[in-house]
């Protein structure tokens, strides 16, 4: 007695003890899930790259700073009366305690918008070269028209005495079309720099605050607030979106049910079992102590779309059989020990699938498989157990009028139905038919091999939200750029080559691709772009510079001794802005150099191409180099989930072609039906990745979920329709008869099965979250043609390989 039987007399002959010992499980299950903590921060996506460590020793050597943008956009900004709102937000800014305590130091740079930078300018031709921030504000609100405005913006990007770096940096507070001589502009933005070494908690915290101070302040401007841990904030906002999708999931696929069970006894069963198995499911991720993130927070609206697939066929076929056999525990025992090898088999390929993600160098999508490949398999035991057992003991203390079922000749009748049978009966068109399906599914894998995956952070964020507005505002629009790469230098600071050269090497750094450029020349801050602004603000560094730039060109010159150059950086250390460029060992030696770099790659889509370009700027330089940053590491990451798409299809594929003729030869005699059976998701995965392509559909963290889930999913269905068609071929029955048959009870079956898991995906389309619409669009497609694959491809095949006799 194989195991599948041992099973079913176990259920059939102790219906209460299978019961009970689900029902212990699940309370352990309930237990373990009441530990689980929610992940809220989208840094926990990264894997843990060396450029991740490097990313680590860089901001415990150099200072670790976090970004927050307000963006105004109205009419026009530079009005008086946009002046005043940026006055009211910097004022309540540095009036606000928690905000002043987590600015960056030095906290008076930290700041700055192109009205402070004005006031600056007026201050400094005034004489006042060092204000203090409330000085600043009080210059910003003395702005008393728009020609002022105009003529000040005018006269400091005019003047020769300003640097032009500095000149740059004022434009890069405007959007990148502003026009020097109109003086137009409908959008600015204002930077705060708060210090990154705080706690995730207390960043976020003080974001929101900011968030609030911008919308608050008076004036003409619409606010809009960018910052790393508002996206975390947002992100679990757009996760509370989740649960009415679920509820309108659950009331749709309830009516689905009612329709194809015509049992309110049934209904119960099914759902019931689909709380047990998110239960578990969540238990089991409480047990290995991960945190639901996003992704993981879909595992419940999978389970709810592809559970009910198992109930369905149970309960079905245990209908099926009860009206043969007159008697429950026989129905029992016969529907799963008939039908259990497919149950085994669907939830195998099903498992397989989704663990297949665990192969993933991303936490997320690895935690996301085994999470999945779990849940599908407590479905599989629920049904294999609670399931037949409860039926079973409702039926043998009430009776209960069972609705029939089909035995073909209806579904025989039926438009659709006579004329697949009519392709089916027909050699040379099935082998058309055929030739057809692989013609249009080859392209698509040649499309698939060409994709790469791409990353958006606010993909994961609702549309509606302001903050996805505010990045797509400073992406398109301004030169500012949301994303840093880090280059380090590690070498002797002391030696003047070495600062000639890496001057060279920021001039040649323009020409890359995906810089973000001010004029011709790329956005990188280093040392030597912050000393004229330094120099500005304190004139008594002055001296100590031009020892080692006599000619004050802005590069060091080539005669100055290692002692000159220690005493010049030693003067600049002093300055607490330097030490985010420039490192100092515990002995005094200045060991290595920091440079920024702007830049917009799509948010590691086009890192690869970043990286290769910037280490062949560098590789004349003789020190060590490390280079990383948001970027860097997401263009390492979006190849490790395109590798991750194609292995884990790769061996799911193979799984199916290596186990389903051995389980078809044990169950059915036939190598050959378990082979066959394994084609039509392999033309799926064709169709699917062709319809990608012509939807635009992006490769991202989802989708590239999306291929092995639906070879798991599409093979369920033909997994089911073959052992039908086997059974009925066994009791001699013809072509005809076996597809009509099949058709009219494992079809019906799997018909409802994808139409509940086609509601429970479609309805998330309905939501205005980018990465969730796009994950639920090709799992619908998905689904379709594993159905389509089913119903039309397996019988072709049958036809032409497997009823060649008839």
């Amino acid at each position: 007695m194989n195991l599948i039987e041992k099973i079913a007399r176990f259920t059939s002959n102790h219906p209460k003890k299978a019961i009970a010992l689900t029902l212990i499980l699940t309370l352990i299950f309930l237990i373990l899930s009441s530990t689980l903590e929610i992940e809220t921060s989208l840094e926990s996506l990264f894997p843990n790259y060396p450029e991740v460590k490097i990313m680590e020793g860089i901001q415990k050597d150099f200072g670790n700073e976090e970004s927050v943008i307000i963006l105004l956009q109205g009419n026009d900004v530079l009005m008086p009366e946009s002046f005043k709102q940026v006055a009211e937000i910097e004022e309540k800014l540095w009036k606000d305690e928690l905000v002043y305590n987590t600015l960056i130091d030095p906290k008076d740079q930290s700041i700055i918008s192109l009205p402070s930078l004005l006031a600056n300018y007026r201050l400094a031709m005034k004489g006042n070269f060092n204000p203090t921030w409330r000085q600043i504000i009080e210059e910003v609100r003395s702005f008393s028209s728009e020609k002022e405005i105009r003529a000040t913006l005018k006269a400091f990007l005019d003047d020769s005495n300003v640097p032009q770096i500095m000149k740059d940096y004022a434009l890069a507070f405007l959007p990148k079309g502003f026009n020097e001589k109109d003086m137009e502009a409908n959008k600015m933005v204002i930077y705060v720099s708060l210090n990154g070494s705080t706690s995730d908690e207390e960043l976020q915290k003080v974001e929101l605050r900011i968030e609030d101070i911008a919308h608050s302040a008076k004036g003409p401007n619409k606010a809009l607030v960018y910052g790393f841990k508002l996206i975390d904030y947002y992100y679990m906002k757009t996760e509370e979106r989740l649960a009415p999708a679920f509820l309108m999931a659950l009331v749709l696929i309830l009516v689905v049910m009612i329709i194809n069970f015509r049992r309110v006894s049934d209904i119960l069963i099914a759902l019931i079992t689909l709380f047990l198995g998110i239960i578990w499911t969540m238990g089991f991720a409480g047990l290995m102590r991960w945190k639901i993130d996003f992704m993981a927070g879909m595992v419940p609206i999978l389970i709810l779309g592809l559970g009910i697939d198992f109930s369905l066929h149970v309960l079905m076929g245990y209908r099926e059989r009860l009206i043969q056999v007159k008697d429950p525990k026989k129905a029992t025992y016969l529907v799963l020990a008939t039908s259990g090898i497919a149950f085994l088999l669907a939830a195998i390929t099903t498992v397989v699938g989704f663990s297949s993600n665990g192969i993933s160098d991303v936490p997320s999508m690895r935690h996301f498989g085994f999470l999945a490949a779990f849940g599908i398999f407590s479905i599989f035991l629920l049904n294999m157990t609670f399931v037949p057992a409860l039926r079973e003991i409702l039926d043998l203390r009430k009776s209960e009028k069972i609705p029939k079922v089909s035995d073909g000749k209806k579904v025989r009748r039926n438009g659709i139905v006579k004329k697949l049978i009519w392709l089916v009966k027909h050699p040379k068109v099935s082998v058309l038919l055929l030739l057809f399906i692989f013609a249009i599914a080859i392209p698509g894998f040649m499309a698939g091999s060409k994709m790469k995956a791409s990353y958006d952070p606010t993909g994961e964020l609702a549309s509606d939200f302001e903050i996805t507005q505010a990045y797509n505002t400073l992406n398109e629009e301004f030169e500012v750029g949301t994303e840093t790469v880090f280059i380090r230098v590690d070498g002797d600071l002391t030696d003047p080559e070495l600062w000639r050269n890496i001057a060279s090497v920021v001039e040649n750094i323009s020409n890359d691709s995906y810089v973000v450029k001010q004029g011709s020349k790329a956005r990188a801050e280093w040392l030597l772009t912050v000393i004229p602004m330094l120099l500005m603000e304190n004139p008594k560094l002055a001296q100590a510079y031009l020892l080692v730039d006599k000619d004050m060109n802005g590069q060091i010159d080539k005669d100055v001794t290692p002692e000159k150059l220690r005493a010049f950086l030693n003067a600049l250390y002093e300055e607490r802005i330097t030490r985010y460029f420039i490192h100092r060992d515990a002995n005094g030696n200045f060991d290595s150099l920091l440079i920024r770099v702007a830049t917009r790659t799509k948010f590691g889509y086009h890192g690869k191409v970043l990286l290769e370009e910037l280490r062949e700027d560098f590789k004349g330089i003789d020190a060590e180099i490390s280079i990383t940053g948001t970027p860097i590491v997401w263009a390492k990451g979006l190849d490790d989930i395109r590798d991750s798409m194609v292995y884990s299809i790769l061996l799911c594929l193979a799984f199916a072609f290596l186990v389903l003729p051995v389980a078809f030869y044990f169950a059915h005699r036939s190598v050959l039906l378990g082979i066959l059976t394994a084609i039509p998701p392999l033309v799926t995965i064709g169709w699917l990745f062709m319809t990608m392509k012509l939807l635009n559909l992006p490769l991202n963290l989802m989708t590239a979920t999306v291929g092995a889930i639906i070879v798991g999913i599409g093979i369920d269905y033909p997994i089911h329709i073959a052992n039908r068609w086997a059974l009925e071929r066994k009791k001699g029955k013809s072509l005809e008869e076996c597809y009509a048959i099949s058709l009219a009870s494992t079809g019906r079956e799997v018909f409802f099965s994808a139409i509940t898991t086609l509601i429970a995906f479609g309805i998330f389309i309905t939501i205005p979250i980018p990465v969730i619409t796009q994950f639920a669009t090709t799992i619908l497609f998905g689904l379709i043609y594993s159905f389509i694959g089913a119903v039309t491809t397996l019988p072709l095949l049958l036809r032409i390989l497997w009823h060649r006799g008839d």
